[in-house]
């Protein structure tokens, strides 16, 4: 199983499979749906599973599914 796909298994069990498929340009908050507090709370779920502690200064950068992918792969 790829990132994306894994990040899709983690959106779909977080918003009770409102969010069925993504992209990697898709935007959380504009295309998935995802408000502030749920955006929070999936980078806390991400960092859990990948063993990551992400910088608050790099969450203005994580925008699209690609940005939290390219992100994952380069501090894993």
């Amino acid at each position: 199983m790829n990132l994306r796909d894994e990040l899709l298994e983690i959106l779909k069990d977080y918003t009770d499979g409102r969010i069925t498929s993504v992209e990697p340009d898709d935007v959380m908050t504009y295309d998935l749906g995802l408000n502030s507090f749920e955006l929070f709370d999936l980078i806390c779920i991400i960092e859990e599973k990948y063993g990551l502690s992400i910088p608050d200064r790099v969450l203005p950068t994580l925008v699209t599914i690609r940005d939290v992918v390219e992100y994952i792969e380069a501090n894993v």
